[in-house]
């Protein structure tokens, strides 16, 4: 029952997220992305690695001022 409920969860999430606009990609990392990565959201840079992510995106593909992300 909990394994029916918590596929039910997941699936609202996905739903609110795709009602908003939001689109999920699936990526591989190097080992030193990874690890950079890691590393921010561990010293607090960043609050997870989705967001860290997204904000490394925007940086580069939104915000065009910006050409170095650190």
């Amino acid at each position: 029952m909990a394994n029916h409920s918590a596929r039910q969860r997941v699936q609202r999430f996905r739903e609110g997220r795709k009602s908003r606009g939001e689109r999920q990609t699936n990526v591989w990392l190097s080992e030193p992305i990874s690890e950079a990565l890691d590393q921010a959201v561990r010293s607090g840079v960043f609050p997870s690695k989705q967001v860290a992510i997204s904000h490394a995106l925007e940086t580069v593909f939104i915000r065009k001022e910006a050409k170095t992300v650190t």
